[in-house]
């Protein structure tokens, strides 16, 4: 397609490495075969309850959440983002997506019980309870496989190590199947197997990401993997004459860089804390990209964190945008982001119970006989994007590892927001304003 500006958004999120306890005779009731080249098959076995089906269920009708719960997915995803923006240094990329955060997670809240769920579900969910979070996430994946114009692919699977040691809670598989359309293996752990699991990641994520897994711990029992894919073309395509070669971009330490920028005129923007919002939509309207741009002085670090402090509700701000002409220059750019900090990073939210060998409590993930202790030991967050006039591609993967032990009114004037100073930027849906990724470019050397 000529001069097509393809937009690839791509975000694997969340392998979690699950270890476990305790002898299980066997495993689920579900015959899986892994969409890879020069990759066996293989079928697990197991009980499960007489009306559960094996498939996802159908989502709840009209699951669109209400503002209550918009602005707690907004403030969570805001929460994050600035966590982990503080966790790095100064004036650094950092892109994340709360979206395969939220899925990832929600998958393993689904093994988690007393205050150990409680935390999660204030800082991974917003406040929003398993339950409603269960139900919200599988109508997502819903909507975003079966959108028009633009192309969502939403995979999750479970590994299981072969080796004996551990049985799956049958609640918890049957979750991750009905409410996640989890694909479900269950192979030895080793070296192959690490292959297997990239190969998985490899296609789901459309060629983009393709190593989350080097080698396995000792203990670990079980993975879970959530990958989202996105591809979608701009509304409007860039003319050559809006593609403006040799322009200044000025970096967060004052150097300046040379960069190409995209101009073009969208008709949408908000004002959202210190800084101005322009959001150009893809092909069908449903989803957009968002830029803002901080006021001069105010860094991307500074904004976010005013926003946080003072509960600036971003969902809100992106739905209820105003009319008018905005002229809107953006680079070109690639970044690649990791933090391996990721348990850090919620730590300083506020949640901590997950990750303490001695009180974590995601037993409901194994099964009741275990005499085993499960926690969260580690969580890597790893990103790419390259957006230019051809379009934008990206890429996310998370990998959490679960260690064990024995026991509006127009504008009267036009709108400019030129981005030629670090920035925030997202990929929203339009109908809520939530965050599929979220990130702020500060350099471009």
């Amino acid at each position: 397609m000529k001069n097509k500006n393809l937009i690839r958004m791509t975000s694997l999120l969340g392998v979690l490495t699950m270890a476990g306890c305790s002898l299980p005779n066997s495993f689920i009731n579900n015959e899986v075969e892994p969409t890879l080249t020069n990759t066996s098959s293989t079928t697990v076995t197991a009980e499960m309850p007489a009306n559960f089906s094996g498939e996802q269920k159908a989502p709840e009708a009209n699951m669109i959440p209400g503002e209550e719960e918009l602005n707690a997915l907004s403030n969570a995803s805001l929460n994050v983002f600035y966590e982990t923006i503080e966790s790095g240094e100064n004036g650094e990329n950092v892109l994340i997506s709360p979206a395969s955060l939220a899925f990832a997670m929600a998958i393993t809240e689904n093994g988690a019980n007393g205050d150990t769920l409680k935390q999660m579900e204030k800082y991974v969910n917003g406040g929003i309870s398993i339950e409603d979070m269960n139900a919200l996430l599988n109508y997502t994946s819903y909507k975003l496989n079966n959108a028009k114009d633009v192309e969502w692919g939403v995979a999750n699977s479970l590994w299981f190590n072969d080796n004996g040691d551990c049985e799956i809670e049958n609640e918890f598989l049957k979750k991750a199947i009905e409410y996640y359309d989890a694909e479900v293996y269950k192979k030895a752990f080793d070296a192959s197997t690490a292959n297997d699991i990239n190969k998985w990641v490899y296609n789901k994520t459309n060629k983009m990401i393709d190593e989350v897994i080097r080698d396995f711990s000792h203990d670990a029992m079980l993975f879970i993997v959530n990958a989202i894919a996105f591809e979608g073309e701009w509304a409007e395509e860039y003319e050559k004459s809006q593609v403006l070669e040799n322009r200044e971009f000025t970096n967060a330490d004052r150097s300046t860089s040379n960069c190409t920028m995209l101009s073009s005129t969208e008709d949408r923007y908000f004002t959202l804390g210190e800084g101005t919002g322009f959001i150009k939509p893809y092909k069908g309207g449903e989803y957009s990209f968002v830029g803002i741009l901080p006021e001069e002085g105010v860094s991307p670090e500074e904004y976010i964190k005013d926003l946080v402090k003072n509960n600036e509700d971003f969902s809100k701000a992106v739905r209820e945008a105003e009319y008018g002409e905005v002229y809107v220059t953006m680079p070109e750019f690639t970044t690649d982001y990791g933090n391996e900090g990721m348990v850090d990073v919620y730590k300083k939210m506020g949640m901590d119970l997950p990750f303490d060998p001695g009180k974590a409590d995601l037993k409901g993930i194994f099964t009741n006989d275990s005499d085993s202790d499960v926690w969260i030991g580690k969580i890597i967050h790893k990103t790419h994007i390259e957006v230019d006039r051809q379009g934008t591609r990206a890429a996310a993967v998370t990998v959490v590892e679960v260690d064990k032990c024995m026991a509006v009114a127009p504008a009267a004037d036009p709108v400019v927001i030129d981005l030629d100073r670090p920035f925030v930027y997202a990929i929203v849906d339009n109908e809520t304003g939530v965050p599929v990724f979220l990130g702020c470019m500060n350099n471009m050397q």
